[in-house]
């Protein structure tokens, strides 16, 4: 008897209010390989890592809008499901508090090459 396959096991969850940038981050990380999944902001993030097991990364901006911004998001993450691995990105990396229990933190524009390299070693769980 075969068991049914997870069509998201050890995906990963874009959460990025900015349209264009989320599909490119998304595009970037499906042509490498990626199931991926896509979140608007924070608050549509937590009913999707409420509803979809087996998220394995979140890659989420710090800025968005909504009750839930990228610092919240984390902290929740922490909390809830510790075991998912997070990077945040950030517009702007000076004034913006980075949380230093993120995995890994990217400032914009995207290097999308190392962006995409430092996704496949945290879900590999190899270091760089």
């Amino acid at each position: 008897m075969q068991l049914p396959v997870d069509p998201c096991a050890g995906c990963v969850l874009v959460v990025e209010d900015e349209v264009i940038l989320r599909m490119d981050i998304a595009d970037q990380l499906r042509s490498s390989g990626f199931t991926v999944l896509e979140a608007l902001n924070g608050d549509h993030a937590l009913i999707v890592l409420n509803t979809v097991e087996n998220v394995a990364l979140v890659i989420t901006d710090m800025r968005m809008p909504g009750q839930t911004d990228g610092a919240a998001l984390l902290s929740w993450l922490r909390q809830e499901k510790p075991h998912i691995k997070v990077i945040v990105v950030s517009g702007n990396m000076a004034s913006d508090k980075l949380p230093t229990n993120a995995d890994a933190r990217f400032s914009k524009p995207l290097d999308m090459e190392a962006l995409v390299h430092r996704a496949r070693h945290l879900l590999d769980g190899t270091s760089d």
